[in-house]
Order: structure tokens, then C-alpha cells, then sequence
């Protein structure tokens, strides 16, 4: 059983972590009265169930919803609760396991036994509920999780008497090792609204970093009061060796190991990070920095995509009319020819005709595709165009040049994915520009006009559904199926489920955490079955459907843009549809009939394993390229598992941050997290002005769309190599990095470390803006507006670092970090006036860390910030 506890205080008291420190704009520290209780205030105590880990081991779940006290939840039935701030910790309690009984025998655990490496936490009330839901895997918001918790409206929220009020708040600002000393408050007259509150929960990622020699219970809290580091493991530190005297551990920034995804070159032996060049398929041309670079890998590809044909011919050419570099065609007697060409400048169209056999996976399934759409189209005559052109099209095609051949080319692109949507009709040409046309897939073509024409075929009326025939082959006495487009469960993609009695189709890996243990949804039939089949044990499934779904669920093909897809495969106990007995991937390649199909280098793939090479996975993050980021020019070892060296990947709950030869201890550290609530009524007067403002959450990242970077180290060190960068060239620094001093070696050698990023906002005025960054090497986060050209400061945010004064100051370990937030409010407070950003106003973020000897991973640089999206003068506020 996991106990919470929930306690209701509204007498005046002191901040439950003392004195905060204010900033506002550059200045830091401001004189603004932090004090809540000083201020009419009043709180609430809130504790989570019990988190008890092993040294080295990652806490990082949800906790479940967990009550409020009992006394506010009956005084804000039916009325708004104005959340005006709000303090957390990690607390020993006593007794054990039973917290909030008594809270004056709290002990906090300090930082660096238990690092708080972020937090999410929500407040619900009745018109609102917790929902795991699916997520794609490069949502930052999930930071790499398959799913995630979010509080969505109940149907009641729509029927209050004031549905403008939040029906529930997410807290996060300023949510890491931070947290405890960094402000979580707000100006006069601003909160976070909650109708009706009954609820909170809380998502900690907690890593365990106390020395078990130290001791873990609130006794030991006077041992090893300066930092004593436990084990780490080889790549902790990019590798290298804990300077003495550090006053962190390794395992704060997730490093890889030997337990997962380890480098080889720490552990060679280990099959934890395996390395494959990557080829793909293409029925367009590939880029340039694609070409396979000779024809000895270009021989090897060709064979390996899975296309299907009964043999393969090598030939190496010079012929300008075909394309350049790698491409493959399959003849019309099912034979291939796969071939190199030096001096190519043709492209690789497609075809209306595609086909492909997959992998065999290794629970003995194969999947057949037959793709073909000839027929399926209409071609105008030259000199027309459809008067709906771009009226709200489906797609657009833009060609690259004015050219023929890439007008042509833009045509069969908006064909080949017209073919796979439900609602287009067609593909017109239209003309924004006098010189370059496109294609515009649509639902309707309107009046057909004419003008001086670009193409045969400027309108295409889709008058077929074209045909896809799907052969699937597995064992004949259990069920067997194949997911299409997907790298596993949790994409949720369309399957086929076959067995003696026919197919099945399904949406599977609907059920969030459970994605691996549920059938997911069954869907209507789309397939029409020609024939069953069961020869030497196996079973052959011959089937056909159009290429459109049905549904949303039921995957749509297309020609062209779907040449490469992975595949997962599963076989059950039976011929009974029930949960499966094994499962494996697979991939297809479709290759166009009669036509070549360019075969192209997509570079290294890095599968993330765990010891033994066992449950691999692989990812590629959508980093933000230059000008709007940094770390893509940076080639920072986030982006691909290829080069990802530590951070949230691997550092997925109960994970133990230990190599395999490293012992795991029994004693368990016993905590529980804690936050106090402070709060105020909310109430309109009889003009209808509240006593508080609502604040929006605005989040944004300098890591943008990464989530986590990595801080390589400045230099690298003689005979050895930087994760992620490899062996980095001697006294060079690495990407991103600015040194002053005599370096790489002299005393007086520093290195900064930066990252910066540029987006646009429109119509907010801020109020409260926290950065979030780890110790133990961050040095400053600023934001900037620039709309004039010359950017102007907003907020620098400069950490303060602990003294090291524990335990007379319970949270001053040494080098850890307070960052001061920027508010924005009256001058009466000691604030600036906030500044109202409108549309499309320019900003600039600014990251930068220390890096000179010691590298980081899984650092982050993201900004916090609550405001409103009216200007001050619009708005009046009385408290």
C-alpha cells in the first residue's frame, strides 16, 4: 500500500524553505518581498507516496492522483482557488512510510543523496481528470517516454457558470535540482486559477546518488556531510575520472552503460550500442550529401533493401540520362539490375506500379505489397486548370526549378498521394507566380479554366482507388500478424491478424503504458480475401483493398512517398487471437516496376541495446537546424542515437546507472516528495475585475525540439575519444565551445560552452520566466527580444551555487545550483513593468556552460514562463 498524506493549514507561517532570491530583467537580486505568509497568504502541505531506491537507481513514474486536504477541497467546491506560489522538497519522514503524521520530524534529504533531475506536477479538480495518453517519441514534452500524463476536462467543465476558469494546473517551473531555493511565486494580482480543486499528482524523476558507506535514514544525515561519491560507471563524465574533490556525482547526467546502450569503445564486449550503415529506397532523387559513394556499397545495398526480384545484376555505368550514383531496376522477368553510374542526371520518378517482400523477421512472418494505381488517373489536356486550385488544398507539390522535368515530377508527386486519401479528388496545377507552377491535391475541382498551360496532365481527376495486394506468411497453426509503418506497439499502427479463419484488422497498441499487452481496436473489414493457403506448415494470405483507409486507423498507402517502412511481426500460442507468444521486426522496401528506384545513404544507424543486444531501439530527434538552433551544425550527440552517448534515454525508471560488474546494494533511500501549496480566494467585484489574472504556461528551448544536449568536453585528451564526437582532433576545441587562456592546458584556461536558439511569439506579456539547467557547470540563460534589429534583454538568469554550508543551511550543498527567476509587475514591488511582445516578435535564447576540462550530459535550457496575452493597459486589478 502507498501512503499519501494531505494537510490543511491556512494560519500565517513562514516559507516553508526560507529566504528566495528575485530577479527582474538584468537586475539580480531585487528587493521583492518573497515572503507569502508577510503578504496574507495562506498553504496547504501536501506528501507523495513513498520512493525507496537503490543506489544508482532512477525513480520516474507517475505516482498516481492523490487527494487534497479534505478542509480545501469543501471550501473551493464550486469556486476558483488562486494558486499564488508553491515550495517543494524531498522529505524523510517518521514514522517511516507514514507522512504528514509528524511533519515538524521531517529531515530533507539533501541533493546529492536523491537528485531531483525534474519534476511534473498537476492540480485537478472534479471538472478535470489524469489521462496517460500515447505520444509521439520526440514529443519534448515526454521527454523520450512512449506516454504521458495529462489533466484533460470532463464533460462538466462545459456547463459552469464560469468556463473561463482552468479547470486544472501543471506546475514545472524551475523544476529540477534547482527547485527547492528557486522561487515559484507571482506579482500582485496573478495566479494559476483551479475551479472546484480535489486532486494533485506528481511525475518525479529522482536518481539515487548517496554513497551507501554514508548511511540513508535520517540518522545519518551529519555523515559525509561533504559529498563522498559512490561507483560511477566507465561513461559517466564522457570517461573521464571524478576530479578529487568533486562535489557531484556522475550519475546526475544519466550516462550510459553497460546495462544499456555503453559506447564500444567503453564496452566492447557489452552489444550494447551496435552501429549500421543505413540505406533507403527513393522513387524521387536523392539528396546530394545521400549519393553512395562507390559501387562496392552501392552492390552490397541493393540486394539488402528487400526488394523484391529473383535475381540481381552489378553494373557499373556512365550514362547521363539515367541517375546518378545507386539506383535499382526490376525487369519485367523479375530480375534486377542494380546500378552505379559516375556521371548520372536523370531522377527517379516512380512509377504508377510499386512492389516489395519484406524481411523475414525472426518469428517466421513475411509481408507481400503490390501497389498499383495504373489507370487510376485522368490526364487534361495542356492549358488548364482547376478553379478550386487552392482553395484550401489537401497537399502542395512545389517543384524545385521552373524546368519541364520537375513540373513533371511535382505532378506525379501529388498523384502519388492522392491516390492514398479518401477525400481528394484530384491534382490541378496552380500558378502563384507568373514562371513557377504547382500541383495542388483537392477535394473538388470547381469550373475548369484555361491559360497558356505548363503540362499534359495540368489537371488529374483521380477516377480509380488503384489496388493494393497484400500477401501475408507465417506459421499455420497459431495467429500470426504484421504492423505496418511501425517500429513497435506503442506506434499504434494498422495490422493484419491472420489465421485459418481469414484476416483481421486492428489499430493495436492503443492502451497507453499498456501498448504490449492489449489487442487494441478491432476495425471494419477494408480487405477482400482471395485465397488461404497453407503449404509446408506455412500459411499465405492473398488479399487486396484500395489504396485509401477506410478509416484514420486503417493505414493508406501511397506511391512514391512510402518506399522503406518497418514492420513488426508476432505470432501467438494458437489460432486463437489472444496475446502474443513472440514477436520481432521487420522491414519492405517497394520498388517501382519499370522504372528505376535511387537507392541512398542515410548514414549511420545506432540501435540502443541492452546488454547482450537484447530490446534494441534506435531514434533520430528532430533537432532544430541553423538559423533557428544550434546544436544540428553542432552535431551534438543528442540527435542521434548513432552518436548518443547518455541523458533520458537512459535513464528510464528503475533503471540502475551501474555497469553490469558494479554491485547493486540493498539499502533502500526512504523519501517522499513534498510540496506546499500557498493560495489566496479568488473573487470579482462588482464590475466583473478580478483579484487575479490567470497565467498562461509558455514554454519554449533552447535544446529546441531535443529536449536534452550534451556539453562535450573543450578538448579532447591524447589517445582518447569524446562520446559522440569519436577521436576529436588534439588541441581543437570541440563544436559550440570558446576558450580563453593559455589552453587547453594552462592554469588560467577557461571554456564556455554555447547553445542559442530563435523563434517568434505573439500577444503575451510575461510575468514570471525560470530557466531550468543542472549543476554542475551551468553559467547563465538569457532571453532577448529583437524586433528592432538589435536585441534587447528581457531576463538573465545567473545560478547561484551552494557553499557547501550543510547542514547549518539544509539546502546549500556545495555546487549545486539556485537559479533566481525574472518577475515582472509594479514598481511597488521592486519590479519591472512588464513588457506586452506582440505578433511575430522575434526572440533569442542564450545558453551557456562551463565545459574546460569535464563534458555533461543530458543538460537542458529551457524557459518556464507564465504571462497573459493582454497588454497591462487593458486590464485592471485590485487585491
Amino acid at each position: 500500500m502507498r501512503l499519501s498524506c494531505a494537510v490543511g493549514l491556512v494560519a500565517s507561517a513562514v516559507n516553508m524553505n526560507g529566504k528566495y532570491l528575485v530577479g527582474t530583467g538584468d537586475k539580480m537580486p531585487v528587493d521583492f518581498n518573497d515572503d507569502y505568509a508577510s503578504k496574507g497568504h495562506e498553504y496547504f502541505d501536501v506528501w507523495s507516496p513513498e520512493i525507496a531506491t537503490h543506489y544508482g537507481e532512477v525513480f520516474w513514474t507517475s505516482m498516481g492522483t492523490l487527494p487534497l486536504p479534505e478542509d480545501i477541497v469543501q471550501r473551493f467546491d464550486g469556486k476558483a482557488i488562486a494558486v499564488t506560489g508553491y515550495e517543494m522538497d524531498q522529505v524523510m519522514v517518521e514514522p517511516t512510510g507514514q507522512p504528514g503524521l509528524s511533519p515538524e520530524k521531517d529531515v530533507s534529504v539533501p541533493i546529492n543523496w536523491a537528485y531531483n533531475h525534474h519534476y511534473m506536477t498537476w492540480m485537478t479538480g472534479k471538472h478535470s481528470k489524469m489521462q496517460e495518453i500515447v505520444v509521439d517519441p520526440e514529443d519534448t514534452m515526454a521527454h523520450g517516454a512512449p506516454t504521458m500524463w495529462v489533466a484533460l476536462p470532463t464533460e462538466s467543465a462545459s456547463f459552469r457558470k464560469d468556463p473561463s476558469i482552468p479547470v486544472s494546473q501543471f506546475f514545472s517551473e524551475g523544476n529540477g535540482g534547482e527547485s527547492r531555493k528557486s522561487f515559484h511565486g507571482y506579482p500582485k494580482g496573478f495566479a494559476q486559477l483551479v475551479d472546484s480543486p480535489t486532486s494533485w499528482t506528481i511525475t518525479p524523476m529522482q536518481i539515487d546518488t548517496r554513497n551507501r558507506d554514508c548511511g540513508v535514514s535520517p540518522s545519518d544525515i551529519n555523515n559525509c556531510t561533504v559529498f563522498t561519491p559512490g561507483p560511477e560507471p566507465k561513461q559517466a563524465r564522457f570517461g573521464r575520472p571524478a576530479p578529487l574533490g568533486t562535489n557531484y556525482s556522475g550519475l546526475l547526467e544519466c550516462p550510459c552503460t553497460s546495462r544499456y546502450a555503453g559506447d564500444s569503445y567503453f564496452y566492447p564486449d557489452a552489444k550494447t550500442k551496435q552501429l549500421h550503415h543505413m540505406f533507403e529506397a527513393s522513387a524521387g532523387t536523392c539528396q546530394v550529401d545521400q549519393h553512395v559513394a562507390s559501387a562496392e556499397l552501392c552492390f552490397e545495398a541493393g540486394p539488402a533493401l528487400g526488394i523484391n526480384a529473383t535475381q540481381f545484376i552489378n553494373r557499373t555505368i556512365t550514362n547521363a540520362s539515367m541517375p546518378p550514383a545507386c539506383s535499382v531496376a526490376v525487369h519485367g522477368n523479375g530480375s534486377a539490375t542494380v546500378y552505379y553510374n559516375t556521371k548520372g542526371n536523370g531522377t527517379c520518378n516512380g512509377a504508377a506500379h510499386t512492389s516489395g517482400a519484406s524481411t523475414t523477421s525472426r518469428v517466421n512472418v513475411t509481408l507481400t505489397l503490390d501497389l498499383n494505381a495504373t489507370g487510376a488517373y485522368k490526364r487534361s489536356p495542356k492549358g488548364v486548370y482547376c478553379s478550386n486550385n487552392h482553395a484550401s488544398p489537401l497537399a502542395q507539390f512545389i517543384p524545385e526549378s521552373e524546368s519541364v522535368a520537375d513540373a513533371v515530377v511535382s505532378r506525379m508527386d501529388c498523384e502519388n498521394w492522392c491516390i492514398g486519401n479518401r477525400l481528394c479528388w484530384g491534382c490541378s496545377v496552380h500558378c502563384p507566380s507568373s514562371e513557377l507552377c504547382q500541383w495542388n491535391a483537392i477535394k473538388s475541382c470547381g469550373t475548369v479554366e484555361h491559360f497558356a498551360g505548363k503540362i499534359k496532365g495540368d489537371i488529374t481527376q483521380r477516377i480509380g482507388n488503384g489496388t493494393v495486394t497484400i500477401t501475408t506468411r507465417g506459421p499455420a497453426d497459431v495467429w500470426f500478424g504484421v504492423g505496418i509503418n511501425a517500429s513497435e506497439m506503442a506506434d499504434a499502427p494498422y495490422a493484419l491478424i491472420s489465421n485459418g479463419s481469414g484476416i483481421m484488422e486492428r489499430q493495436i497498441g492503443t492502451c497507453g503504458s499498456e501498448a504490449e499487452h492489449c489487442p487494441g481496436d478491432l476495425l471494419t473489414s477494408s480487405v477482400t480475401v482471395v485465397s488461404n493457403t497453407v503449404e509446408d506448415g506455412m500459411r499465405t494470405i492473398l488479399m487486396t483493398r484500395p489504396f485509401a483507409g477506410l478509416t484514420d486507423a486503417h493505414h493508406s498507402f501511397h506511391l512514391g512517398g512510402q518506399t522503406n517502412m518497418n514492420l513488426i511481426t508476432a505470432v501467438g500460442s494458437s489460432q486463437v487471437f489472444a496475446y502474443h507468444k513472440a514477436h520481432g521486426p521487420a522491414q519492405i522496401t517497394l520498388s517501382s516496376a519499370g522504372s528505376a528506384t535511387c537507392v541512398c545513404d542515410v548514414g549511420i544507424q545506432g540501435d540502443l541495446c541492452e546488454t547482450g543486444g537484447e530490446n534494441c531501439g534506435h531514434f533520430v530527434k528532430d533537432c532544430a537546424p541553423a538559423p533557428f538552433g544550434d546544436l544540428v551544425t553542432q552535431k551534438n550527440p543528442t540527435c542521434s542515437s548513432a552518436t548518443y552517448g547518455g541523458g533520458l534515454r537512459c535513464c528510464t525508471h528503475k533503471r540502475i546507472l551501474l555497469d553490469t560488474d558494479q554491485e547493486i546494494r540493498p539499502e533502500l533511500l526512504r523519501y517522499h516528495m513534498k510540496f506546499r501549496f500557498w493560495f489566496q480566494d479568488y473573487t470579482k467585484d462588482k464590475t466583473g475585475s478580478p483579484t487575479h489574472y490567470n497565467l498562461d504556461r509558455i514554454y519554449y528551448q533552447t535544446e529546441a525540439n531535443a529536449g536534452e544536449y550534451d556539453v562535450p568536453p573543450a578538448f579532447s585528451l591524447p589517445g582518447e575519444e569524446i562520446p559522440g564526437y569519436g577521436k576529436w582532433p588534439a588541441n581543437t576545441t570541440t563544436p559550440g565551445t570558446s576558450c580563453t587562456g593559455q589552453c587547453p592546458d594552462g592554469a588560467d584556461c577557461e571554456c564556455v560552452h554555447t547553445i542559442t536558439y530563435h523563434w517568434n511569439v505573439s500577444n503575451i506579456r510575461l510575468l514570471y520566466a525560470g530557466g531550468h539547467c543542472h549543476a554542475p557547470s551551468c553559467l547563465s540563460i538569457e532571453l532577448f527580444r529583437n524586433d528592432t534589429g538589435t536585441p534587447q534583454l528581457l531576463c538573465r538568469q545567473l545560478p547561484v551555487y551552494g557553499n557547501g554550508t550543510f547542514p547549518v543551511d539544509k539546502w546549500d550543498e556545495a555546487g549545486y545550483v539556485t537559479l533566481p527567476p525574472c518577475l515582472w509587475g509594479s514598481p511597488e514591488e521592486g519590479l519591472e513593468e512588464p513588457v506586452f511582445l506582440p505578433e511575430n516578435t522575434p526572440l533569442i535564447s542564450i545558453k551557456k556552460n562551463r565545459n574546460t576540462h569535464l563534458g555533461h550530459y543530458g543538460e537542458m535550457a529551457s524557459w518556464q514562463m507564465r504571462g497573459v496575452s493582454f497588454p497591462a493597459e487593458s486590464r485592471g486589478v485590485f487585491v
